[in-house]
């Protein structure tokens, strides 16, 4: 049997002030206990993910700190040693002319400038210093960004923006809902990242991400006065005539769609260098359409469709004069790989004299939402389950005006070992919308684009019915696409783990390395017994204290003795456990952190602490369903306890058999107690004992 070295507390401070210099990384994780989350909240940023919006304006690769702004989404603040992600969620320049070189300087009219500006999609696990508190603040980072990133308002480009998100890792999750990604709202969300060092079990929800990216295009319907040629690849939203561009990697266009609501930024925020408005198409979003006669703005065009893994579809002709003048189609982005991912580019809008469908004054030929991003690290998957990040649906209301464009499908990434066909997921480009023609002599009006399929990526082989198509063109009178194109499809690929992201930490959780682990209690020592099957790759094991299982501190570090030897067998004994008898039952788990820096844990191990005889206790307290009472008793006999609330109604009672000693008395079944303060009545039929309980669900 070993026994901790008595005099080894300095030369472990030493070598975990040598270890920090050479593995800072790994030694600042910590990995979970063995347990499982069940995530019953369908508002996932409310249990987990934390979106912190961007302040810093640049941050350089190599920084290892970053000016955070306040949290857009979610309720937990970053601790030290959380793991986060930072993203660049818009970050591309284009050319701005107003011809068939908008874009990329090509002859399309479409695209972006792939250069050293080029930002969007770079993105990377990392691991905080110091805690930020919801309000913002200074994140130091425990190692050096390998990427830069942008934030930037509108002015000679469109804006830049990359938010940091509050990763938390679990040991198994299980889903009793499904989950919807919160929208991006223009600096933070459209991102989920769910890691677990186990299974993930989905049990049959989904995770939605469908229309949580980039915005479509809003709609708004002119009259004449309008200024502009039907040869226009952008114009000021001042202009009053033809129809708004999609939001994207290339920047926000002052007028959006935002679930069917108008958004208007303001004439300083037109969003893209030489207007948000006509046919060319900046980044992955999709054009806007210029109307055919843009004087009077009634010969309506179609909008464009948006992009990310496949290409977006082109807007329908203008009516009447029947130009081939819809919004472009956005490209698709070239540079998506499994380290590198952008959300769905918003479709464009249809131009609209008429302002028909609803909603009403031209919002009905807005353009569509693209798909968010969702990003799976999980040991492995059971069950079955759908991720949906499809570009959002069409609008289906309108009559004789330009229809909007679709948004391109999003974008997921899953990195897990073994078997993955349980899982079903659909990055789809939303379809163009359509246009009935007029309810009285029915006639051609431009339709909607397609969206581009989506981008998906997984270490195994999903189920055969996963999906990245592109969109549908939409129809108009006689069920025809008037010039209107499908978006193209996207990316389903299996690649290997290494050209995933990166994540910052190792754990093997309940490994076989742990032969055997327990702990006992006598006269308030607890003593903690394991073994292992080898110990020659062990660095050391550190001992973990929790009085609620969740939260854990070190306490002791156990040095391996004989490296090599099979059976290895070790004790530590915790005698401070004497100063915490308040304190009915505590845990431990050990962590063996081996040389190569990855953790392993053991099992968590729950003891009773020695209780006085003459104390009633329960615990836990707070209460959520089961608690338990300790009732010493002098003689043996029957037990009555009772639950009153504080207006002395009885909520709950039961009766034990008791003997001499300490007795342990469940009281089961207190999930249907409203929250709040209790008193708990324990009689044996000569004296009464009181003791408050509080519960909280």
């Amino acid at each position: 049997m070993k026994t901790p070295n008595p005099n080894g507390w300095l030369i472990t401070a030493l070598l975990i002030i040598m270890l920090c210099i050479i593995y800072v990384q790994s030694n600042a994780q910590t990995c979970p206990a063995s347990s499982t989350t069940t995530i019953n909240s369908g508002n996932f940023s409310a249990t987990a993910n934390t979106y912190f919006a961007a302040s810093q304006a640049t941050v350089n690769a190599g920084s290892t700190s970053i000016v955070l702004g306040a949290a857009g989404y979610g309720t937990t603040p970053i601790s030290t040693s959380d793991i986060l992600l930072i993203i660049q969620m818009q970050g591309a320049q284009i050319t701005s002319t107003n011809g068939n070189t908008y874009g990329s300087s090509g002859a399309a009219g479409r695209g972006y400038l792939n250069n050293t500006q080029l930002l969007a999609g770079n993105m990377e696990y990392i691991v905080a210093a110091n805690a930020v508190p919801l309000t913002g603040g200074t994140l130091n980072l425990k190692s050096a960004l390998t990427k830069s990133y942008k934030n930037a308002a509108y002015g000679t480009d469109g804006q830049y923006r990359y938010q940091v998100i509050r990763v938390p890792l679990y040991y198994q999750i299980s889903l009793s809902t499904d989950l919807t990604v919160p929208d991006w709202n223009g600096t933070t969300g459209g991102v989920l990242v769910l890691a677990a060092t186990s299974t993930l079990t989905m049990n049959a929800h989904q995770i939605i991400a469908t229309g949580a990216g980039f915005r479509g295009g809003g709609g708004k319907s002119y009259g004449s006065g309008g200024t502009g040629t039907y040869t226009d690849y952008t114009a000021l939203s001042t202009a009053n005539a033809c129809a708004s561009k999609g939001e994207g990697i290339a920047g926000t266009p002052r007028y959006l769609n935002i679930n069917g609501v108008f958004k208007d930024n303001g004439t300083a925020l037109e969003g893209y260098p030489n207007g948000s408005f006509d046919r060319g198409s900046p980044g992955n979003a999709g054009g806007g359409g210029t109307d055919g006669l843009p004087t009077s703005n009634s010969n309506n065009s179609g909008g464009g469709g948006g992009s990310n893994g496949g290409t977006g579809g082109g807007g329908g002709n203008s009516w009447s004069s029947n130009r081939a003048c819809g919004g472009i189609g956005a490209v698709a982005f070239a540079q998506v790989s499994a380290s590198r991912l952008v959300m769905g580019g918003g479709g464009g809008a249809g131009s609209t004299d008429g302002g028909t469908g609803t909603p009403a004054n031209g919002l009905a030929s807005s353009g569509s939402a693209g798909g968010g991003i969702v990003i799976l690290n999980v040991g492995s998957f059971s069950g079955t389950g759908t991720i949906n990040a499809n570009g959002d649906a069409p609008n289906t209301t309108l009559q004789n005006d330009g229809a909007g464009g679709g948004g391109a499908g999003g974008s997921v990434l899953i990195s897990a070992s073994g078997s993955l066909t349980g899982l079903t997921v659909h990055t789809d480009g939303g379809n163009g919308a359509s246009n009935t023609g007029g309810a009285s002599s029915p006639s051609p009006h431009g339709t909607g684009g397609g969206g581009g399929g989506g981008v998906i990526y997984s270490t195994g082989a999903l189920n055969a019915a996963s999906t990245s198509d592109g969109g549908a063109a939409g129809t108009t009178v006689g069920g025809i696409n008037y010039g209107a194109t499908a978006g193209t499809a996207g990316l389903l690929q299996v690649v290997t783990g290494s050209a995933t992201l990166t994540f910052p930490i190792s754990c093997t959780v309940l490994a076989a390395n742990f032969l055997s682990a327990n702990v006992s209690s006598n006269n308030n020592t607890n003593t903690l017994n394991w073994s292992v099957a080898d110990d020659e790759k062990v660095q050391q094991y550190i001992i973990e204290r929790s009085a609620d299982g969740i939260g854990f501190a070190s306490i002791a570090i156990v040095f391996p003795q004989s490296a090599g030897n099979n059976n290895n067998t070790y004790q530590y004994k915790d005698a401070d456990a004497a100063t915490r008898a308040n304190e009915p039952q505590l845990y431990y788990r050990i962590k063996l952190v081996e040389v190569t820096g990855t953790n392993i844990y053991s099992k968590v191990m729950q003891v009773k602490s020695s209780l006085p005889t003459n104390e009633l206790t329960l615990t836990p307290n707070p209460v959520a369903g089961f608690a338990t009472l300790y009732v010493p008793a002098d003689n043996p006999g029957t037990i009555s306890v009772q639950i009153v609330d504080l207006k002395g109604k009885s909520v709950w009672k039961n009766q034990y058999q008791a003997g001499v000693g300490m007795n342990t008395l469940p009281l089961n079944n207190l999930q249907a107690l409203p929250d709040g303060i209790y008193i708990v009545n324990v009689s044996n039929g000569k004296q009464v004992q009181t003791i408050k309980m509080l519960v909280r669900h």
